[in-house]
């Protein structure tokens, strides 16, 4: 029989009303809150990262294949390269890729209600999707992509419809910047879609058209384009990939880009929320901790003569010292259990009701995001309470300095 866990347990059982155990309590109240607080931030700083990370991803994909540059942060393609329909078939089926998309991108200047707003148009094929998702909220209608010619419509962002003051089914001009044209060309178009994805990058300076179109009234070829889209079953080993598609498929001038190399200061950025998630628990964890070192130190006190009394029956000081132990385990326990139960509960409260509001200028979302993983639960708990553990060793050991007679005598 375990005899330092059975009387650690009586203790706990133990409601007599003192002042170690109104310390206890606030000592839990402030483990619950702790570890509350961990999960809660984890989770929104892990769902605005993969927010913000898909909403780069669905516009732009995971890598870039375009002519050599010196700049990979640059995406407009000023010189074009002729479409390999072999090249795409083996990056297709190279392992990690999910698809890969032909585009075209260009400069063009808006006209419509007698105001003017410079864009960059990319011209995708049929077969590229655009449909609202978790990422990007699309209204309106795809385009229709005719069998010949080139499709008179467009899509623009809904930030763009809304300083232009223009809605789905209007019509516009659009002027094309063409080096090979003395008189820039001119196209009236039909508005048949809108997307938002709430980041100003994408937002204010993209809209997207018929890659026939572009090859048009740039006096491209038929079959030229400005860059691959590649997409990845997993964004963490896009590098990679990248890195053996260039080695493996591709001859200079072309190179591999991934979206890191195109917008570079935004994954820095989130890269930076990882430090002060590392801050938040640190800080989050140290509170516990001390907060349930000081409880422990309290009780130890006030339960002096107890100790007397079992140092008198012949308890040694680390047995002693295992009783307050697994008292103070399971007092750390108590308040990981319900810190974990009300963490995850006001993550679901938010990811359900979202009632925590952001400003999109400046969050890219309207809400604050969850990504709640129970690996993630499971770590903060367990490294919370071996932490805690670690830290209550410490006021335990003043177990060994109590002199037997002087706490017998102690009441």
């Amino acid at each position: 029989m375990n005899i330092p866990y059975f009387i650690a347990v009586k203790i706990a059982r133990n409601k007599q009303s003192t002042f170690s155990t109104f310390i206890i309590r606030l000592a839990t109240a402030a483990t619950i809150l702790s570890v509350a607080v961990m999960i809660l931030s984890v989770a929104i700083v892990q769902g605005f990262k993969t927010t913000i990370r898909d909403k780069m991803f669905v516009f732009w994909g995971h890598a870039q294949v375009t002519l050599f540059s010196p700049n990979p942060a640059s995406v407009i393609g000023s010189e074009p390269f002729a479409k390999d329909t072999q090249l795409i078939r083996q990056i297709r089926n190279h392992s990690g890729v999910q698809s890969v998309y032909p585009y075209i991108v260009k400069p063009a200047i808006i006209k419509a209600n007698n105001g003017l707003e410079g864009i960059k148009l990319k011209g995708v094929e049929a077969n590229y999707p655009l449909t609202s998702n978790a990422a990007i909220g699309f209204q309106g209608k795809p385009i229709h992509f005719p069998d010949s010619g080139y499709a008179s419509e467009i899509i623009l962002s809904q930030s763009t419809l809304d300083r232009l003051r223009l809605k789905i089914g209007d019509a516009i001009l659009v002027v094309f910047f063409s080096p090979e044209q003395e008189t820039p060309p001119v196209r009236k178009m039909t508005i048949t879609g809108s997307y938002h994805t709430g980041m100003e990058e994408i937002d204010k300076g993209f809209g997207i058209c018929d890659i026939r179109l572009l090859r048009k009234t740039s006096n491209w070829a038929p079959n030229d384009i400005s860059a691959l889209q590649i997409n990845v079953t997993d964004y963490t080993k896009a590098q990679t990939i990248g890195t053996d598609i260039y080695q493996s498929y591709l001859q200079p001038p072309l190179a591999v880009s991934t979206i890191k190399d195109i917008y570079p200061f935004i994954f820095s950025w989130l890269d930076f929320q990882n430090v002060n998630t590392r801050i938040i628990l640190i800080i989050m964890a140290i509170v516990a901790a001390i907060n349930m070192a000081t409880a422990l130190l309290i009780f130890i006190l006030e339960r002096t003569h107890m100790i007397g009394v079992l140092k008198a029956l012949g308890m040694p000081n680390s047995e002693v010292q295992k009783t307050f132990g697994y008292h103070a385990a399971l007092v750390a326990f108590k308040g990981i259990f319900w810190g974990t139960i009300l963490g995850v509960g006001l993550c679901l409260l938010q990811y359900y009701g979202q009632v925590i509001q952001l400003n999109e200028n400046t969050y890219y979302m309207k809400a604050a995001p969850i990504e709640l993983k129970w690996w993630y639960v499971a770590l903060i708990d367990l490294g919370t309470l071996l932490f805690c553990t670690v830290i209550m060793i410490i006021p335990s050991l003043i177990v060994r300095k109590v002199n037997i007679v002087n706490a017998l005598k102690f009441r």
